[in-house]
């Protein structure tokens, strides 16, 4: 079975949302609110809820190569306690990895920063139920991923716990990379430049 880096290949959508939430979060900090409206609402683009919803749906063998959950998962009191990383953790663990998702590699955006843009555009950062959320804020907010699932054993230590994209965290479930055929997060080094996750904005 051939590695691979992500559920499936990854829509030039994504990358044009960075770039759109990008200029928003620029137009923000000189006070274009107005600019920066416009540009959320152009990054909320249905072929990326299309894409993560194909991923973080129901189990499709051609997608997650399984066709039921594992059997292997630990009762709840045979767990590591402690279910995540604290906040002092979470940002290391962005700013080490790059603000993309050690998986797939697309950019992702601080949940500080999704959640004021929701706050401050609640029409384009539209924000209702699952499936009526603004697809590049729901689909590329980051998500701290066990590399061996804690259900299945993982710890919160600095070396299983990567920064990740919605779909290639809870598409993943509670599969090992092994078993959906994800290359190790951690086989080569994360790419570094001036994306930071948006939080230039908090």
């Amino acid at each position: 079975m051939k590695e691979r880096r992500s559920f499936l290949p990854l829509i030039p959508q994504l990358h044009y949302a960075t770039m759109l939430l990008e200029e928003a979060a620029e137009a923000l900090l000189v006070g274009n609110t107005v600019n920066a409206a416009e540009l959320i609402r152009r990054a909320d683009m249905p072929e990326i809820c299309e894409y993560f919803g194909r991923i973080v749906g129901p189990i499709d063998p051609e997608v997650h190569w399984q066709s039921s959950m594992p059997k292997d998962i630990l009762p709840k009191e045979q767990r590591v306690k402690k279910r995540m990383p604290g906040r002092k953790e979470e940002l290391e663990i962005c700013e080490r990895d790059g603000w993309r998702c050690r998986f797939c590699g697309v950019r992702v955006i601080s949940k500080k920063v999704r959640d004021k843009l929701r706050k401050e555009f609640p029409v384009e950062a539209r924000w209702g139920n699952r499936n009526d959320c603004h697809c590049a804020l729901h689909a590329l907010t980051v998500s701290l991923d066990h590399v061996l699932p804690h259900s299945r054993g993982g710890t919160n230590e600095l070396d299983n716990v990567v920064c990740a994209c919605g779909a290639c965290n809870f598409g993943r479930a509670e599969w090992t990379i092994e078993e959906v055929g994800f290359v190790n997060p951690f086989s080569q080094p994360p790419v570094r430049d001036n994306w930071d996750g948006l939080v230039r904005l908090l």
